[in-house]
C-alpha cells in the first residue's frame, strides 16, 4: 500500500473516488461497494416463511439464501434443512410442508 500526500479532505475524497473508479474498470473488487446477496427475497416470501412454527426473521433469511423460493424450500429434504437451521427447526419446517 502506498501513501499519497494530499492537501485537503476534498483532494483526498477526489483521490479515493478516482482510485475506486480505476479499480472498478480493471475488474478488481471495489471495497466500497457492499457484496450482493444474490437474489434478495420479496417481503411476501419472507413473511410466508416466518409463519412456519419456530422460524423468525433470521432463520427465514438463512433459509431463503439456500432455498430462494417457497417451492424449493417445500421440496427440501429433512437432511438439507438440518444443514441450514438445525434438527429441531428443520423438523418443524418439514412437517409444515408435508402435512396432509
Amino acid at each position: 500500500m502506498a501513501l499519497l500526500p494530499v492537501t485537503s479532505q476534498s483532494e483526498a475524497a477526489q483521490l479515493i473516488c478516482h482510485l475506486v473508479q480505476e479499480r472498478s474498470r480493471e475488474g478488481g473488487s471495489n471495497p466500497f461497494i457492499g457484496k450482493k446477496r444474490g437474489h434478495l427475497c420479496e417481503a411476501g416470501v419472507l413473511q410466508t416463511v416466518q409463519r412456519i412454527p419456530g422460524v423468525g426473521r433470521v432463520k427465514a433469511l438463512q433459509l431463503l439464501q439456500y432455498f430462494p423460493s417457497i417451492q424449493q424450500l417445500s421440496n427440501a429434504s429433512l437432511k438439507e434443512l438440518e444443514a441450514v437451521v438445525g434438527r429441531g427447526i428443520a423438523s418443524n419446517i418439514h412437517s409444515f410442508f408435508t402435512q396432509t
